[in-house]
């Protein structure tokens, strides 16, 4: 019998395992939406470590991976803007998905930003950018109790995208 899913929060040293993630998770996730060379390109700089390390180090995001056997297969990643906990990444590799990972990950964000009552007011929205092209990501939130807030424009490097603002009461 497989263990149970490990959800640990990770520091500097570990972010490249979120790279290498990326690296395996994107390609798929993304292959119907936008095209392979911009997936790759987007990668580059969206998971370089410098680019990673700003986020965490500066931005004030927090990072957590799941390991499902002996096996790293998720990541997501959370930062909190006045009475919003921003998902900023959850990602989950195609062969796990259906597990439940993705709910997971998601809690081990809102325990973390709710437990911070020291510094901080808890969180009291769980929101998120998603493309809008990207229907079972779309699908998974709306069933996750997420609604549609905005729909607004999105620039990577030389890219445009339109994104949905997600957004629900926690």
């Amino acid at each position: 019998m497989a263990r149970p899913p490990q959800i640990r929060r990770i520091g500097v040293d570990e972010l490249e395992i979120v790279r290498e993630l990326a690296l395996v998770i994107w390609p798929k996730c993304y292959r119907n939406i936008i095209a392979p060379d911009r997936v790759d390109a987007m990668l580059a700089v969206l998971y370089a470590a410098e680019n990673l390390e700003d986020e965490m180090i500066r931005q004030g995001h927090v990072f957590w991976v799941v390991r499902y056997g002996d096996l790293d297969v998720g990541y997501a990643s959370a930062y909190k803007e006045g009475d919003r906990l921003w998902l900023k990444k959850l990602y989950v590799r195609d062969d796990h998905r259906g597990l439940g990972l993705g709910k997971a990950l998601i809690q081990a964000a809102l325990d973390h930003f709710q437990a911070d009552r020291i510094s901080s007011s808890p969180p009291v929205e769980l929101a998120l950018y998603v493309n809008k092209d990207n229907t079972p990501a779309i699908d998974y939130y709306l069933r996750s109790g997420f609604q549609v807030e905005a729909e607004v424009p999105v620039q990577m490097g030389p890219y445009g995208f339109t994104d949905y603002v997600m957004h629900k009461a926690i």
